[in-house]
């Protein structure tokens, strides 16, 4: 029996319930001038944020070394970042009813906790007892600034377009594996774009198959913005680098026409 996985640009992520809120987390890393940058973010507040009251950013910087071995904390220290963090966390929610916590950066010997809240006073008091009770040999720094508009939030810890394709591609390709794919094995991969007119959806239809694509269907769709869809396909292995050169390419390609590409699914081809 043949299981699908279907990829449409949502992430197969952390996903914590809060309540009666869903909390959906994931991580990346980027390479940067100097050395490479970890990323773990709350992805579900990018359909809120900004939200209104929540003015100030409030964040923490802790040092670690960088060794020749990693960029990042590893074996005990690494523990006790994740201790610290957590220490944080139980610190804001104990003091900041009012706060939400939206990610950490990691990069160059220093990780940064983030927090968005309405009230920064007197936090810093509370964050600094922690420390020295807790974790009095740590180096750490406390910083509050305005930030209404969520710009890191938004535009710093966020990723970009090519970042979450990766992440997107990264993580099905994951799962695929542990269903128990080779990966490597040429199969049946099915796509789907949709544009804002039938005109558009023809041009993308007529250049995919100028890549060797097979067209499915062209049909309407309930969709507002892009009510054309056309669904495709071509066999492919589903290797990380494959997937991202794939994809890369048709989001490209429908970026042209003024479409959109949804994505992908394809079913596990088991190891012999």
């Amino acid at each position: 029996m043949n299981i699908a996985f279907r990829i449409l640009f949502f992430f197969f992520a952390v996903t914590f319930v809060n309540g009666q809120e869903t909390q959906i987390w994931n991580t990346y890393q980027a390479k940067q001038e100097k050395g490479v940058s970890s990323t773990n973010l709350r992805m579900d507040l990018i359909e809120k944020a900004p939200i209104n009251g929540y003015d100030f950013l409030f964040y923490v910087k802790i040092k670690y070394r960088v060794t020749k071995e990693s960029d990042f904390p590893i074996g005990n220290k690494l523990k006790k970042m994740y201790l610290i963090k957590d220490a944080i966390y139980d610190k804001m929610q104990s003091v900041s009813d009012d706060s939400f916590y939206v990610g950490s950066f990691m990069f160059d010997g220093s990780r940064f906790e983030y927090y968005y809240v309405k009230d920064a006073s007197d936090i810093e008091r509370h964050i600094d007892k922690l420390f020295k009770n807790k974790f009095r040999g740590e180096k750490y720094e406390v910083f509050v600034k305005s930030d209404p508009a969520w710009d890191l939030y938004i535009n710093f810890l966020y990723p970009n377009d090519e970042i979450k394709n990766f992440m997107s591609n990264r993580d099905t390709v994951i799962q695929l594996k542990n269903a128990g794919d080779d990966v490597v094995s040429p199969r049946k991969i099915e796509h789907y774009a949709t544009f804002s007119t039938m005109n558009e959806m023809n041009l993308f239809a007529a250049a995919i198959e100028k890549l060797s694509y097979t067209i499915d269907y062209k049909k309407k769709v309930k969709n507002d913005k892009f009510p054309h869809e056309v669904k495709f396909y071509r066999d492919n292995s589903v290797t990380l680098e494959n997937t991202m050169k794939f994809t890369t390419e048709l989001i490209n390609l429908a970026k042209e026409m003024n479409g959109n590409y949804d994505g992908w699914e394809t079913f596990v081809v088991k190891k012999q």
